[in-house]
């Protein structure tokens, strides 16, 4: 997720325990929200060194939502930032107890777990087990920035926290969210109002409610969002696996990555990857849920790198197939046995591609453009040319069940 809604979620966090308590005293209140925000958004500094390693774009796709988001590390991190806290805090206020110490270290260990947990909603994946096991976990449910999310939260925590500057910064960021939902092309009229209900409501409950409603509407509203985006991917999934049953029944179903437009659990866009007589096959399809494809647009404007032709297939249950990649499975393994960058490659890539001329490589969940995406990588023209990553992680490759070494 985004780290504004991380830190979100450390407040709301934060807001909880101080309305569980009934605190008043706002620099205790101060203190909680700050050791739960800057937990909530610890694991992302491994942007401090993601860039290092090379060739580009490799140390931010193997370094970022790395080894700072796995439990064995991050979980020591947060008790180094609650004692950090805790002692500018108790060098400051003479009636720092035993209490308030609890409470700054608890809150900030709880942060590491809840970002990996909503890191985990969307099809990046988190692998937060190593070293015990470096298995990539997928959510496939959450779009990165969920306008949801912030319709419920903002108006709920501005009415909570006392620093007028934050209050300022919290609002101006839904109204440009929304004013962004309201213009874009791609979204609904339907989603829109809905969207605006939501943030409606939120501000009616937090000019309205007392304090222990205003946390409980925040956390059954977030958790409820949860949900409903959770079980309309599990829907997705089940239509697209039919929908391929139907129109490619020699197609063996490995993985499918499913992301929502923002802010429509009814719309998705599904890549679906299989393996049929020695050949990689990654489908693109359109997943409408409670109507016909045509009502959702996801992945309508994805025009990749990976040389992709058009799936001329009806459409099922929902499910509107787009463009399909393929390519020996045979050849992918050569190149990776030969080309350090590509072999480091597949430690991230869920759905590797390589392009016809063998120059460019990515992962087709994130290559939308015809010019190079965040995850797209240039190859050398022989495998021998270039440097080498120098520190590739053990995390498991998501896809090395079809190319072993």
């Amino acid at each position: 997720m985004d780290n504004f809604t991380h830190s979100l979620a450390g407040m709301l966090v934060a807001e909880v325990v101080c309305t569980m308590r009934q605190e008043t005293r706002q620099h205790v209140r101060a203190a909680l929200y700050l050791a739960s925000a800057l937990g909530n958004n610890l694991p992302d500094s491994d942007i401090l060194y993601s860039w290092m390693d090379g060739p580009k774009p490799l140390g931010s796709l193997l370094h970022h939502r790395g080894h700072t988001h796995t439990l064995a590390i991050a979980l020591p991190m947060a008790w180094l930032l609650g004692f950090v806290i805790w002692r500018w805090f108790r060098r400051r206020h003479a009636d720092a107890g035993v209490a308030e110490k609890r409470l700054i270290f608890g809150l900030s260990i709880a942060g590491p777990a809840f970002h990996l947990l909503l890191d985990f909603g969307n099809n990046y994946g988190v692998h937060p087990f190593w070293p015990a096991t470096g298995r990539w976990f997928y959510g496939d449910s959450i779009f990165i920035v969920e306008p949801l999310w912030l319709a419920v939260l903002v108006p709920i925590l501005a009415r909570a926290i006392a620093r007028r500057w934050l209050r300022i910064v919290l609002w101006v960021v839904l109204v440009a969210v929304l004013a962004a939902y309201w213009y874009l092309p791609f979204f609904s009229w339907t989603a829109r109002l809905c969207l605006l209900s939501v943030a409606g409501l939120s501000l009616l409950v937090s000019r309205q409610a007392n304090a222990p409603v205003r946390a409980a509407y925040g956390v059954v509203g977030a958790v409820c969002i949860a949900l409903v985006f959770a079980v309309a991917s599990w829907r997705a999934k089940s239509n697209l696996r039919e929908a391929a049953q139907a129109a490619f029944p020699a197609l063996a179903v490995h993985d499918i990555s499913t992301a929502p437009l923002p802010g429509n659990p009814r719309c998705w866009e599904g890549l679906l990857a299989g393996e049929q007589s020695g050949v990689y096959r990654v489908l693109r399809a359109t997943i409408a849920l409670g109507g016909g494809p045509a009502a959702c647009i996801a992945g309508n404007d994805t025009a990749p790198t990976a040389p992709v032709s058009r799936l001329d297939r009806a459409d099922r249950g929902g499910v509107r197939w787009r463009t399909e990649y393929s390519a020996e499975i045979s050849a992918l393994s050569k190149l990776r046995r030969e080309d350090c960058r590509f072999a480091a490659l597949l430690h991230f890539a869920r759905l590797p591609y390589v392009s016809k001329d063998g120059r460019h490589a990515g992962d087709l969940r994130y290559d939308r453009q015809p010019g190079l995406d965040f995850s797209d990588m240039e190859l050398p023209a022989k495998p021998s040319e270039g440097s080498c990553p120098k520190l590739v992680p053990g995390w498991g490759e998501p896809r090395g069940e079809l190319f072993p070494p």
